[in-house]
């Protein structure tokens, strides 16, 4: 049976269409498929370089960067004791109280533990009322100088804005939104910097936990050697904390049976020695006291162990921990 023309025609338009229906299967699906996979190797492929391009670029600046993180702890370490042991830590207790003209007989110490180090910024409470305000108003009166308010202060007759993006980081922004660079900051700057930064810290509840021994004594010495000590305990480059001071204003008299020292008492008749007993007198610089202190070293252990640390220059060994079999 013979096919008309148009049949032909009709025959080899299905036939095409089966061929191309059939091509669109075989070949055209599964290379779409394979382009959206490798599209994905690809991307992939794409972060991974990028990454090992970061780590080369790293490469450059990394022992630079090493050398400073280094400096940075071990600049941080300075102002700590390094892990003490009970013994170490009542031979410094006695260094700082020898250096200065005080005795102790007796010291009792707590075994070495942790303490949380925080920091607390306290905004003082003041009482509002109508005179005060007119006052104030009447001696700020033209003055621009203000302290700091919702993240804006004014120095020097303008208005500049803090904003603090980390515990280490704060930025100075001015009235036209420039920021101003850290080696521009005047005094004032500083201060509101600092006060923002501590701000921050506090309201962050920020944490860090270090190692601490408590050495508690009784002090016996003048006054003015006493207070002399006191200072220069808060001074020390590693952290002291009085736990427990005493600053006596007054003391009583305790003279031996032998003694001849003289004291007028409030009749304002003249006393010898032991007769001044009990009498309360006012605490002069070389009037003798015994006051109980107690005193932490906080720790923390540096990266490269310490041989001694100086106590008012006296290198007290802290290296006396036993060997370990």
């Amino acid at each position: 049976m013979r096919l008309s023309k148009v049949e032909k025609i009709v025959v080899a338009v299905i036939l095409l269409g089966l061929i191309l229906i059939g091509g669109t299967f075989l070949l055209v699906v599964p290379s779409f498929e394979r382009i959206g996979k490798e599209t994905t190797v690809l991307e992939a492929n794409l972060i991974e370089k990028a990454q090992l391009d970061e780590r080369l670029t790293r490469l450059d600046t990394i022992d630079a960067d090493i050398t400073s993180s280094k400096n940075e702890a071990v600049k941080l370490e300075g102002g700590f004791f390094p892990d003490l042991t009970t013994y170490e830590a009542s031979e410094l207790a006695m260094a700082f109280m020898t250096s200065h003209n005080l005795e102790a007989h007796t010291i009792s110490l707590e075994k070495l533990s942790t303490r949380d180090l925080t920091l607390e910024y306290t905004i003082p409470a003041e009482a509002e009322y109508d005179l005060k305000t007119f006052s104030a108003s009447a001696r700020d009166a033209g003055s621009e100088e203000e302290g700091p308010i919702a993240g804006e202060f004014k120095d020097g007759g303008k208005t500049y804005s803090i904003s603090v993006a980390s515990a280490t980081e704060a930025t100075i922004i001015d009235s036209d939104g420039n920021e101003v660079a850290p080696a521009k900051y005047t005094d004032t700057m500083k201060k509101v910097y600092k006060a923002a930064i501590c701000r921050f810290v506090a309201e962050d509840e920020t944490a860090q936990t270090v190692a601490a021994i408590t050495a508690s004594y009784e002090v016996k010495g003048t006054f003015k050697d006493y207070m002399q000590f006191i200072d220069d305990m808060y001074k020390n480059e590693r952290a002291i904390i009085f736990d427990s001071l005493t600053i006596p204003m007054t003391t009583n008299i305790e003279e031996d049976e032998d003694s001849d020292t003289a004291y007028i008492n409030e009749a304002g008749e003249l006393q010898i020695g032991s007769e001044a007993n009990s009498k309360e007198v006012k605490v002069e610089d070389d009037t003798e006291v015994k006051v109980n202190v107690s005193i932490t070293f906080l720790c923390v252990e540096p990266m490269q162990s310490l041989k001694t640390v100086d106590a008012d220059g006296t290198a007290v060994v802290v290296d006396q921990r036993p060997a370990v079999y």
